[in-house]
């Protein structure tokens, strides 16, 4: 049987929330939640737009099929 509760590491000991307590001597396991941070649109399309980085003096003239070229690659049809 399991049960869940939730606490914080504070001075490197996990406190739990709620009162939690557990007898001396209780296996546990210990799952971490970590936090992340997902990319933003701008930042997905710096990475696009940095692919592009190659050096060619028209990509301005020709971003249009650039980036139709880079929807093909990512699999993507609609051009949304």
């Amino acid at each position: 049987m399991f049960r869940i509760y939730k606490g914080v590491v504070r001075n490197g000991v996990i406190v739990l929330e709620d009162d939690g307590q557990l007898p001396e001597g209780t296996k546990v396991t210990v799952l971490v939640e970590e936090e992340f941070e997902s990319a933003t649109n701008w930042q997905r399309l710096s990475e696009i737009v940095g692919a592009f980085d190659s050096g060619v003096s028209d990509v301005s003239e020709r971003k249009h099929e650039y980036l139709a070229q880079a929807y093909e690659q990512c699999g993507r049809t609609d051009r949304e």
